[in-house]
């Protein structure tokens, strides 16, 4: 008969396991095919699931099933201050059997609240456990006279506890899930804003760059704008390309250099037979210190283009980055020019910001230049 039984068991456990509540988390319907289960089982009348509230206060009724009524219910609140001695002993996260339960010392306080006006008479707990911490309870309680829980009752009352708990654990997960997509759709609305306003912004500001150059009236005011236009599109370009990786970290600078060289070619290299040799491998770079490299980059870059080539020879120009030891990188431009001039470190303020801007990426600096050509390094 206890075989047969125990086989009734397992097959209740089995059903209630492929039940859809579980996977969505619907932890009251899971609690009513539970508590439905545990009575008509064990041939209990009451059957009843609390949770612990955040704050540990108190136990909510989760759900009531009433066997005699056949009906589900919600009982009032059992607070930790009001039940102090049974508070502490079902935290002992252990199954508590009570044959005769309105003479256990642990449930005194519960004998004319709740024990005798629902003439409960034994009663077996079961704790709700996750991740070791005590979540709530389910009471299987047998009103008007006594009984002895089975080895097998006990063990098939701990499965639908176990159930429950997989139920309230997926409800977390979901929730946790639920608010990262949130959280994640909050965050790619941001910066799709941001990215909008950043692209707007570096627009007028290269328009009205670029008024300012059309306006001037002399060479030298023509060339300053023309320069700040080359560092606006140099921004432009490092963000346009932030945004298209999705990685709002790093940028991958390999292939913001190849748009670079593509645009100063073609901005001051047109009428200059310049052979372009990079190797740009595939690096990332932290957006911290790409953007002081964007800026280095394009003033070397276009001081190439506009002072270093004539149209008397052909032109050389090799660009590498590479990885170096240490989580470091060496970027080296070298062109065979005509060479910087020897005060080249007083006119203008192109080294003086380039020397401003290798101190933000804490780099090193290393310029060689000949009548044969100029070799920069930078290893940050």
């Amino acid at each position: 008969m206890s075989s047969n039984r125990s086989s009734i068991f397992l097959e209740v456990i089995e059903g209630l396991s492929k039940s859809e509540n579980i996977s969505d988390g619907n932890i009251l319907d899971m609690a009513k095919k539970i508590l439905y289960s545990a009575a008509q089982f064990l041939k209990i009348q009451r059957v009843n699931a609390w949770l612990m509230d955040d704050a540990e206060t108190k136990l909510v009724n989760l759900c009531t099933y009433d066997k005699l009524k056949d009906d589900y219910y919600v009982e009032n609140d059992l607070l930790k201050e009001v039940f102090p001695i049974y508070f502490r002993h079902i935290r002992r996260n252990d199954i508590i059997i009570s044959i005769e339960a309105q003479k256990e010392i642990f449930n005194n306080e519960l004998v004319e609240a709740y024990l005798k006006p629902l003439d409960i008479k034994s009663m077996m707990e079961v704790p709700i456990l996750s991740g070791g911490k005590f979540k709530g309870i389910i009471c299987f309680e047998q009103t008007a006279t006594t009984r002895e829980w089975s080895n097998d009752e006990q063990h098939f009352a701990i499965a639908l506890t176990q159930l429950l708990t997989l139920t309230l654990e997926t409800n977390t997960k979901n929730k946790y899930r639920d608010e990262l997509e949130r959280l994640v759709n909050e965050k790619s609305i941001l910066i799709n804003e941001i990215n909008h306003r950043v692209k707007n912004n570096l627009a007028i500001i290269t328009a009205l760059i670029r008024g300012e150059m059309n306006r001037s009236k002399d060479k030298y005011h023509k060339d300053l704008f023309e320069n700040l236009l080359s560092k606006s599109f140099s921004l432009a370009t490092l963000q346009s390309s932030m945004y298209q990786s999705k990685n709002y970290d790093q940028v991958n600078f390999s292939n913001f250099m190849r748009t670079l060289i593509s645009n100063i070619s073609q901005t001051y290299g047109h009428d200059k037979n310049v052979h372009i040799d990079a190797t740009l491998g595939n690096i990332d770079i932290d957006i911290s210190k790409a953007i002081p490299c964007s800026l280095i980059v394009n003033e070397i870059l276009t001081n190439s283009f506009k002072y270093a080539f004539d149209n008397s020879k052909k032109n050389n120009l090799d660009i590498k980055i590479t990885n170096q030891e240490k989580e470091k990188f060496l970027i080296q431009i070298v062109d065979n020019g005509i060479g910087l001039p020897n005060n080249y470190l007083e006119r203008g303020t192109g080294f003086e910001l380039i020397d401003n801007l290798i101190e933000q990426i804490d780099g090193q600096l290393d310029i060689k230049s000949s009548k044969k050509g100029t070799s920069v390094e930078i290893i940050f």
